[in-house]
């Protein structure tokens, strides 16, 4: 009896526990904010340095409060510096270090909202942070500059300071170097001066609002520098290389106009007294939004010809908007980081919007989901986690707010965004607070919305059919994704359209939540062309519905472009007769790079009998866009279309003219000399990418050493890091190797840039593995002397 009154409980437990609704989230370090026990309120640094020996020398003088009822030391983060005085309040002041930072010692222990100030003389080499470029060239080809790489928590290693974003200062640096270079920190210029008696000058900045540590820069080098105002009067002080004015206008195209459209549609002013950027050498990351002051990679710096191919729009945009989301309200923690980068992504997607048209922005959209789905094949990580990835952090979460303005409308959307900025200005915020300012500000609870999009990942897939009965048209929605506690059913209201053949559209929203939902049309007699679930992809999405020919022919050829792309796509797979004449005929009306591209793509594959057609009106269009897949779809150069193709090698487009002097000497070598005579003069872009290609088709035409030999010097660290990894890149392919370029590939293989870091990896590797080469490379590990880490990385080029 007992034992059966036992089972009964347990059974009870289990249908009571069972009933217990759950919340189910990825673990995040990253969620909570770093414990700090004051609160920095200002930092002056004094700096100079000595860029022969990579040495920063400084005194950095920093003020705070202390937040906690006592304490009785304060530890700063100091990678690896060497320390000659510590003063708290004008007074030594004992204190231990470590590699990792310094631990003040305070003789009497600090009380609650008390007032101090720490002042710290100190020395550093630092190999991450603040980056010394050139200086050691013994060629002397390469810029020399000093610039600095804050972000995540890299100014550490060269101030000792509390460096995490959930701290924030206003800052000020007096920077004291060669008067014959410029100097650019945060904020406003408040003087410069020579010094008596010497080549140097002092430069001093300060910067007007608190913000985070990591976002302190510093940049040095020689340069140019335009200033434009914005329309409501803020400075913007550009620079760009001396002797390359050509560059200028296509660079910053677009500076004035889009700093003007942010300031009206976020509706808060810019938040900061002036606004600058600064290119520089070997930049890690396409660009930096330091308070005030943006660094970009210099291969930015385009002339009217490189514009073609990568120009800076979207990456200036994407930084200025970062003066707000992210400057002046930055996330309390890296679980957050999203508030900063998807706002960002988000803005620059609505300026591209503004500059390039709706097409243009459709397409970048389309791109971000695409990138989303495939994230999520690896994990379900959502956008608010530290460890989300960056497509997450910026494409996804960028779609998902124009998904939120879609929900609530954009003038709604505006305004809460001007009151979350407002409220929370020059302070921290996470994902709560954005939430929050809905609700307050609209009176709208979308804890379902940051349920499934912010707090989840995953996204949804529809399944879909349409079918006709008596009179009716029934779409039938499922949603087929998997259902797990870190991403189930979604809730979103869609439009469903059905077109009809004489033109006219009948149109519903409908909130779709429920596994699965049917949506009813009244057809009215009326013949359908085609329907549309989702027009224009407005929900991030998976979608599988299948259309008759019919349908899609009639789709592609009156829909908005994302619908009349996605037709095109599903016609791809599709055989039916007239195909090749169909989508001839919609080559020659479509306008948008995108379909065109496809287009060529599917007209120029085995068996078409249009290829050379489609392929010269690819190859002669007036979008570069369309050229480059004109040349991506050319197998091989027919005689009679040689000299349409030899037109390319004086393209506008450098990335159009290099590919066509490869694709012309491949398809016919015998006339390579007429093409290399033809573009000998060319350079290319920064990256050097014709006169790389050229010396490589040189070397094949002529078995010249003297061009093997400047493919060389253009690997080595005299060049910025394109121009080298194409370099490498075209030894390989000429299976070239001496002692010369190992040298300049072990100095890469160990660069602070990934990028060209991994070319070096990849070339070394190659021909480590290359019979002719294998022993060479192990010879050169082996004969020199490598510190322990670098000699375990070299271990895998070994042979046995």
């Amino acid at each position: 009896m007992r034992y059966s009154l036992f089972i009964l409980f347990l059974v009870q437990v289990l249908i009571s526990t069972a009933q217990i609704e759950t919340r189910v989230y990825y673990d995040d370090e990253g969620l909570i904010p770093r414990e700090r026990s004051v609160d920095f309120t200002h930092l002056k640094l004094e700096v100079a340095f000595n860029p022969a020996q990579k040495l920063v020398k400084g005194k950095v003088t920093e003020d705070f409060i202390v937040l906690q009822e006592e304490i009785d030391t304060l530890f700063l983060d100091a990678i690896k510096m060497r320390f000659n005085r510590v003063l708290l309040n004008g007074k030594t002041v004992d204190y231990k270090t470590s590699d990792l930072g310094i631990t003040i010692v305070f003789k009497e222990k600090l009380k609650w909202n008390e007032q101090h100030q720490i002042q710290i003389e100190y020395e550093a080499n630092p190999k991450k942070g603040l980056y010394f470029i050139g200086w050691d060239d013994k060629t002397n080809k390469s810029r020399k500059q000093i610039w600095t790489q804050g972000q995540g928590i890299d100014n550490r290693n060269w101030i000792p300071m509390y460096d995490e974003r959930n701290d924030k200062l206003v800052t000020e640096l007096k920077v004291t170097f060669d008067e014959k270079y410029e100097v650019l920190s945060n904020g406003v210029l408040l003087e410069s001066k020579s010094l008596k008696g010497s080549q140097s000058k002092v430069w001093h900045y300060k910067i007007s609002h608190p913000h985070s540590p990591y976002l302190m820069m510093l940049g040095i080098g020689e340069y140019a520098i335009k200033v434009d105002t914005s329309t409501s009067g803020v400075p913007m002080h550009l620079y760009y290389y001396p002797g390359q004015e050509e560059q200028f206008e296509p660079t910053y195209r677009l500076s004035k106009e889009m700093f003007d459209f942010f300031e009206l549609e976020i509706g808060v002013a810019y938040p900061w007294e002036t606004y600058a950027q600064i290119p520089v050498q070997d930049f890690m990351y396409g660009a930096m939004e330091n308070t005030t002051a943006t660094i970009f990679g210099d291969f930015y710096l385009v002339d009217s010809n490189a514009f073609l191919d990568r120009n800076y729009i979207r990456v200036n945009a994407h930084e200025l908007a970062h003066q707000w989301f992210g400057d002046m309200v930055t996330a309390r923690s890296s679980a957050h980081h999203w508030l900063q980068e998807s706002f960002a992504t988000h803005y620059d997607l609505m300026y591209q919007g503004e500059a390039f048209g709706k097409d243009h922005f459709d397409w970048l959209r389309r791109n971000y989901n695409n990138q989303s789905i495939a994230a999520s094949k690896r994990d379900l990580k959502p956008i608010a986690h530290s460890a989300g990835g960056t497509v997450r952090h910026y494409p996804k979460g960028a779609y998902v707010l124009q998904m939120l303005k879609y929900v609530v409308g954009r003038n709604q959307f505006n305004a809460v965004i001007k009151y979350y900025l407002e409220k929370h200005e020059y302070g921290n915020v996470d994902s709560d607070d954005l939430l929050t300012a809905f609700h307050e500000r609209l009176g709208l609870s979308l804890n379902w919305f940051w349920e499934q999009w912010v707090y989840k990942g995953g996204e949804p897939h529809y399944e879909v059919g349409f079918k006709k009965k008596k009179g009716k048209g029934i779409f039938r929605v499922e949603q087929i994704q998997k259902q797990e506690d870190l991403s189930g059913n979604f809730k979103m209201p869609i439009w469903f359209e059905v077109h009809f053949e004489d033109g006219t559209v009948d149109r519903k929203k409908v909130w779709i939540e429920a596994d699965t939902t049917e949506v009813e049309f009244d057809l009215e007699k009326k013949k359908v062309a085609y329907t549309l679930f989702d027009p224009n992809s407005e929900i991030m999405k998976q979608l599988s519905f299948t259309k008759s020919v019919k349908e899609l022919k009639n789709q592609a050829s009156s829909a908005n472009m994302i619908d009349r792309y996605n037709a095109y796509l599903a016609l791809d797979t599709l055989k039916f007769n007239g195909k090749e004449e169909f989508l001839k005929a919609r080559y020659k009306v479509e306008t948008f790079h995108g379909i065109k591209a496809n287009l060529v793509k599917q007209l120029t594959e085995e068996g078409s009998k249009s290829i050379d057609e489609i392929l010269s009106l690819a190859i002669q269009d007036k979008s570069a866009e369309v050229r480059k897949a004109g040349l991506k779809y050319t197998r091989k150069v027919s005689p009679e279309m040689e000299k349409e193709y030899m037109t390319l090698l004086d393209d506008d487009s450098y990335q159009v003219a290099a590919t066509a002097l490869e694709i012309l000497s491949i398809s016919k070598l015998d006339n390579a000399k007429i093409y290399l005579e033809a573009t000998k003069k060319l350079k290319g872009n920064r990256s050097h990418n014709i006169r790389i290609t050229w010396l490589k088709i040189a070397a094949i035409t002529y078995s010249d050493e003297a061009y093997l030999k400047e493919l060389i010097m253009y690997a080595s660290p005299s060049y910025e890091f394109l121009t080298r990894s194409n370099a490498m890149n075209a030894l390989v392919d000429l299976q070239y190797l001496n002692e010369e370029l190992l040298d300049y590939l072990m100095e890469a293989k160990f660069h602070f840039n990934s990028r060209v870091r991994r070319s070096a990896h990849n070339t070394i590797e190659y021909f480590s593995k290359h019979e002719q080469y294998s022993s060479l490379v192990s010879e050169y590990i082996n004969s020199r002397i490598w510190t322990e880490r670098k000699r375990k990385a070299l271990e895998r080029y070994l042979t046995d």
